[in-house]
């Protein structure tokens, strides 16, 4: 079994937490089970600046979403079997399995999946303010905004790359969590989520599973052992993804032709206007 590993991030930018991906899925995953991780392409961050900026802007998060569609195809076309986006902002999640009969699974619909078979109430902690605002939004759409207690970011917030240097272990940093995650519970939280794949895996890498007697979700874990069910519930049952309603495939005329248009008007628009 192939699993396309899609991050948010330029995963260049980022080894620790590369390396810890790498290592967690090798612990989770079946020994049939090979995991290729995939970011987005290099410069689509400008310097200094971390992938969870943009999480506040619509029309940066589109433009990135398009990278993360296009490879879910390039991963159909390879003959991957499934593929894991990495990213509680679940970007490009809907598109891409309009577009795809391989299972596409990604973090946030994941947490929430798993996380209601072994707890009524959840807490999210995320990485800032727009990053919860946005997950908020996902919570609602995906039909769970009655079993989410608090959705809360990290105060003060923390970027990607302040949690790449947790990877070497941080006990500052797991007090931090554990604080914070405290306060979840107090208002009714009954497991934790750490809603961003960089914050889960500092927290796998600082062996974080419990906080005050409630489960703390390996969410990376959980979306990857997700689309390992995934794929072989639709080999031995032929389950895929509904066709009737929201994930119709659309033809592929009108994508190609809407592709070519959409590509000679960002081609001759210089943008906007720097501020």
């Amino acid at each position: 079994m192939r699993i396309w590993h899609q991050s948010y991030t330029d995963l260049n930018r980022l080894p620790g937490y590369a390396a810890m991906l790498a290592r967690h899925a090798r612990a989770v995953c079946g020994p049939q089970t090979e995991v290729e991780l995939h970011g987005l392409r290099p410069g689509t961050y400008p310097d200094g600046v971390p992938p969870v900026a943009i999480a506040g802007y619509p029309y940066a998060r589109r433009l990135a979403d398009l990278q993360v569609v296009e490879n879910v195809m390039t991963a159909e076309r390879l003959g991957y079997d499934a593929v894991a986006i990495s990213c509680f902002l679940d970007p490009g999640l809907e598109e891409a399995r309009s577009l795809v009969d391989i299972p596409v699974l990604s973090s946030c619909e994941t947490a929430l999946l798993i996380a209601s078979t072994v707890a009524r109430s959840f807490g999210l902690l995320t990485l800032d303010a727009a990053m919860a605002a946005h997950l908020r939004h996902l919570i609602a759409r995906y039909g769970f905004a009655g079993r989410v207690a608090v959705v809360a970011p990290l105060d003060p917030p923390l970027d990607e790359f302040e949690l790449d240097q947790a990877f070497a272990g941080s006990a500052a940093f797991v007090d931090r969590f554990s604080a914070q995650a405290g306060n979840l519970i107090a208002a009714g939280a009954d497991i934790i989520i750490p809603a961003e794949g960089v914050l889960n895996v500092a927290l796998v890498r600082n062996r974080v599973t419990t906080i005050a007697g409630a489960p703390v979700l390996d969410s990376y874990g959980a979306l990857l052992t997700l689309a390992e069910a995934m794929v072989r519930l639709r080999r031995t049952s032929g389950l895929t993804v509904s066709r009737v309603g929201e994930f119709a495939r659309p033809p592929a005329d009108i994508v190609n032709g809407l592709r070519g248009i959409v590509a000679d008007i960002m081609s001759a628009n210089e943008g906007p206007t720097p501020r």
